[in-house]
């Protein structure tokens, strides 16, 4: 090779690894994160995968210092770190010569982690240089400076590539990395890669199409089969909703009829302030179905307003009857199905008194009336007259409450609980799946835990509850445990009086989704892939994390 007149090959005295590594020295078990392995790393095809968290070298344990000063001395001159080569040249290691490295991974899928010993080599530092002094990527090249038409040079595209294919690589399924959007950026790399290969063959341009490919898979995510009847408790949901629906169009046309004495036969065209209201003070109206953007605002209150040649109907939307309306609407969500329609009918009984609105960029003047009944969505009749409970029924609701799965058991373990509360949401039984989280809030310091007995999860419980089945009936086929950690101990519970045990355990969930025609596993910012289970004095293991699916 150092013969050949298209480049020189430079070796110089310094040993490297080729390895890029993060400190990991706070961990249980402390050790040094592989974020990248160079194309010409003496640990390329030795089994060692970025991510791997690296517990010894040569059977010496990665340790943190106790000073800072030893810390500061040391930390430089570990394996992967900037001034690893003064560790080599202590050791008398020369180029090729042997390393042996432990190291750590995830046991995925599966439950637990896996260590593994990999023996690769240190290398001495090279580099390749034409006759007009150009710096080369290896022996086959390309120049590093040079763009062959690209946007940009090779340096700086494979400074951004190893970038990006680190993050992905190391932990990206874990952290914000959205997969398909990531991997439609990937793909268009593709032709550059392929450019790489065939103007410059070698050992660099083949390393970096096998990294290509490595990241490719990676987003990809893993092809699932899922059974047949997978889908089914969308199906079920459809069909409660059609049931709850069909309800709900019989009961409008029901209470109508039952009331038609009452109903005005048409839209009241009175002047509110001139004409005679006392012809139709105290009737009812049936005004059809609006969405929010015909409502109206005054004074910083949203009024439901109709109108019909000139003349107008207002409803106020924090009077009693809608709140109950917008009630019994979000139950349905939670009950039923996330998605419904906006627009929401009402029958209202029509007031003495006019009402003026001065806001929405308008002047509105008509007669303002009590819902006494609606039929929101097309889905959700409800009663709302005074007198009915703050929680007045819609039709059809009743009839939502499904089978009892039976309690789970006080030793479930950690997997169990999660698979419990996917089938719980897929059930769309929301007080099983709220049983499943924990009543207390425990959070480890190392001075002082932070403990409550008694945690109020508070209202954005039902919003994680409703995104959660809005994801399972819409992007997300199926949702499954991948991996279980180990349990360890957060809170000891001698740091204070009144402080229990409390054991910790990650847990990290697959999300199964539909893309180009095949079922993959993905991951983005609408999922939430890692959670966290505790329990308490031993008790059973219940979700800390405060999260929808």
């Amino acid at each position: 090779m150092a013969d050949d007149p298209r480049f020189r090959e430079h070796v110089f005295d310094d040993l490297r690894s080729g390895l890029k590594t993060n400190p990991r020295l706070e961990s249980d078990p402390p050790g040094l994160e592989v974020d990248w392995i160079a194309w010409d790393s003496g640990f390329r095809k030795t089994g060692l995968k970025v991510g791997d968290l690296i517990l010894a070298v040569d059977g010496a344990p990665i340790r943190k210092p106790a000073e800072l000063r030893e810390l500061q001395r040391q930390l430089p001159r570990m394996i992967g770190q900037y001034a690893e080569q003064q560790e080599f040249a202590d050791r008398s290691l020369k180029d090729g010569s042997p390393l042996r490295l432990r190291t750590r991974r995830r046991r995925s899928p599966g439950e637990g982690w896996e260590e593994q010993d990999v023996t690769g080599a240190v290398r001495a530092d090279r580099t390749w240089i034409t006759p007009s002094n150009r710096r080369l990527f290896g022996p086959g090249g390309p120049d590093q400076l040079a763009n062959d038409g690209f946007d940009g040079p090779w340096s700086g595209w494979l400074e951004r590539r190893e970038f990006e294919w680190s993050r992905i690589l190391n932990g990206g399924w874990q952290g914000s990395v959205q997969t398909r959007m990531a991997l439609k950026s990937h793909l268009e790399e593709k032709s550059r890669v392929d450019f790489l290969v065939q103007r410059y063959p070698g050992p660099f341009a083949d390393t970096v199409r096998e990294d290509w490919e490595t990241v490719r898979v990676c987003l990809e995510g893993e092809r699932i089969e899922l059974p047949p009847d997978a889908l089914v408790f969308r199906t079920l949901g459809e069909k409660r909703a059609a049931q709850v629906a069909e309800r709900a169009a019989a009961a409008w046309n029901t209470f109508q009829t039952a009331h038609a004495a009452e109903i005005l036969p048409s839209f009241p065209k009175i002047d509110p302030f001139r004409g005679d209201r006392s012809a139709v003070a105290g009737k009812w109206v049936v005004l059809p179905a609006i969405t929010p953007r015909q409502w109206l605002v005054d004074m910083g209150r949203g009024f439901l307003a109709w109108s019909d040649s000139g003349f107008w109907i207002f409803a106020s939307a924090d009077s009693q009857g809608m709140v109950r309306v917008f009630r019994a609407v979000h139950r349905y969500q939670k009950l039923v199905t996330p998605s419904i329609k906006e627009d929401v009918a009402v029958i209202g009984q029509i007031q003495s008194d006019p009402r003026l609105l001065a806001g929405s960029g308008r002047t509105a003047a008509g007669l303002e009336v009590l819902p006494v009944a609606a039929l929101a969505g097309g889905a959700v009749f409800v009663e709302v007259a005074a007198g009915h409970e703050w929680d007045a029924p819609f039709a059809g609701e009743e009839d939502l409450r499904g089978a009892d799965p039976g309690a789970l058991p006080e030793d479930a373990s950690p997997r169990e609980v999660v698979e419990a509360m996917i089938a719980a949401i897929k059930r769309g039984d929301q007080q099983r799946w709220a049983e499943l989280f924990a009543e207390w809030r425990a959070v480890p310091d190392a001075d002082r835990p932070i403990y409550y007995p008694s945690y109020a999860w508070g209202v954005g419980r039902d919003e994680d509850w409703i995104r959660s089945r809005r994801l399972l009936m819409d992007k997300v086929l199926d949702a499954r445990v991948r991996w279980v950690g180990d349990p360890r101990v957060v809170i000891r519970g001698d740091e204070a009086p009144g402080l229990p045990n409390i054991e910790q355990i990650p847990v990290e969930v697959d999300h199964v989704g539909l893309f180009d025609g095949e079922t993959r596993t993905f991951n983005s910012l609408e999922v939430h892939r890692n959670w966290s289970l505790q329990r308490r004095a031993g008790g059973p293991w219940r979700i800390a994390s405060r999260q929808g699916l």
